[in-house]
């Protein structure tokens, strides 16, 4: 029995000696971070409530896996992420006898992660393109499109998160 507490407090000792951390969880963030402002994205397009999606999804991600206070206010937060949607297309890729039957949605997007307190930038990314594929009817094309925006949104939310935690 002793043994076995021996062996796990030295297991302990040793892991925390080696610096060893869960990855993805805001430890590689400097230490001072505690707040942070996500500011609704910019919409640089004429897709209607694109910043909305993005913007809440990237929200969603930071609550779901960072341990960071989020505040309303420039004056209350440490970092403040900022992000704009430079591009929103869709296009049609597959047709059958009368309309195209299958699209791709594109959109790309500049985002950056500042730091109040020290000045200096903790994360940029400047042209990240997310593509999704959806086939459709002409009478879903609209709703289809929506779905399509929100599974692009989810999947740079998460990208960008895990970018933002595991780069520091």
């Amino acid at each position: 029995m002793i043994r076995k507490i021996i062996l796990m407090l030295f297991v302990a000792v040793m892991l925390y000696g080696c610096g060893y951390r869960l990855s993805g969880t805001g430890a590689f963030l400097p230490g001072h971070v505690k707040t942070i402002l996500i500011r609704n994205f910019e919409n640089e397009t004429s897709r209607y409530q694109a910043e909305q999606f993005v913007t809440f999804a990237v929200r969603d991600e930071f609550i779901r896996r960072v341990r960071l206070k989020m505040v309303e206010g420039m004056d209350e937060a440490d970092a403040v992420l900022e992000g704009r949607i430079i591009s929103f297309t869709v296009t049609p890729v597959s047709y059958s006898e009368s309309a195209a039957d299958k699209f791709q949605v594109s959109i790309v997007l500049d985002i950056r992660l500042m730091d109040l307190k020290e000045g200096r930038v903790l994360f940029e990314n400047r042209h990240l393109r997310f593509v999704d594929a959806y086939e459709v009817d002409s009478a879903d094309f609209f709703s289809m499109e929506t779905e399509s925006l929100q599974r692009i949104s989810r999947a740079f939310a998460v990208s960008v998160v895990t970018s933002i935690l595991e780069d520091f």
